[in-house]
C-alpha cells in the first residue's frame, strides 16, 4: 500500500515490471497464499479484528519508526509483494522497500476507507497522501488505491498486490515523462 519506492528513485530495465499482469510468479502466489491453505483467522473474530488492526496502525502512522517497529508483526518472512514498481517474495525485502519510499517524503499519510472481504480475501481501498522535500512543506500530493490482501494462520499478510496508477503522483516528477503524459491525456 501502497508503497513508494519510485519516489526515492528509477530502478533498472531489468526490474522494471507491470503490476496488472498476471505473471507466473503472480500466479504461483495465488496458490500457494490461498485462503484455503494458509488458514486465515476466522471472519469476524477477535483474531481477525487484530490482524486487520496490525495493517491498519501500520499504514496510518507511515514512519520510519512504526515500520521498524511493527512491519514483522503485521508481514510475513515468506511472502509475495507486488505494486507498480516492485515484486518481492520475503518481508525483508518488503520492509526494506517501504522504509527507502519514505527517503524523498517530508511526510506519508494513508487513509483506510474501508476494508471488504470474502473468503479470506482482503481488500483495502485507500487514500495516500504524500509530501515532498523538494516541494514546499506542507504541499501534499494525493493519490487513491486498492491493496488486495491474504493473511497466514498467524495472522500475517503472505500476499499484498497493489493497484494505483503513479502517473499524476509520481511519474509526472519526471520532466520528460510529465510532457509525455500531458500529451497522451490531452489526446484522449
Amino acid at each position: 500500500m501502497l508503497c513508494l519506492g519510485l519516489v526515492s528513485g528509477c530502478s533498472s530495465t531489468s526490474d522494471m515490471h507491470t503490476q496488472t499482469v498476471p505473471d507466473s510468479k503472480y500466479r504461483d502466489a495465488l496458490e500457494w497464499t490461498a485462503p484455503a491453505q494458509q488458514k486465515p483467522p476466522t471472519a469476524g473474530s477477535e483474531a481477525e479484528a487484530a490482524m486487520l488492526e496490525r495493517v491498519r496502525q501500520l499504514f496510518e502512522n507511515y514512519t520510519a519508526e512504526n515500520l521498524e517497529a511493527n512491519f514483522s508483526a503485521a508481514y510475513a518472512d515468506k511472502l509475495y509483494f507486488r505494486d507498480a514498481f516492485k515484486q518481492f517474495d520475503s518481508g525483508a525485502e518488503a520492509k526494506a522497500y517501504f522504509l527507502h519510499g519514505l527517503g524523498p517524503l517530508e511526510g506519508a499519510e494513508f487513509e483506510i476507507n474501508r476494508i471488504l472481504s470474502q473468503d479470506g480475501e482482503y481488500y483495502i481501498d485507500w487514500n495516500m497522501r504524500l509530501d515532498f522535500k523538494k516541494t514546499p512543506t506542507g504541499t501534499w500530493e494525493e493519490s487513491i488505491g486498492m491493496s488486495h490482501l491474504r493473511f497466514n494462520s498467524e495472522g500475517k499478510v503472505v500476499f499484498h498486490q497493489d493497484y494505483w496508477d503513479p502517473t499524476d503522483i509520481v511519474y509526472r516528477r519526471i520532466p520528460i515523462a510529465k510532457q509525455l503524459i500531458a500529451y497522451v491525456k490531452g489526446k484522449m
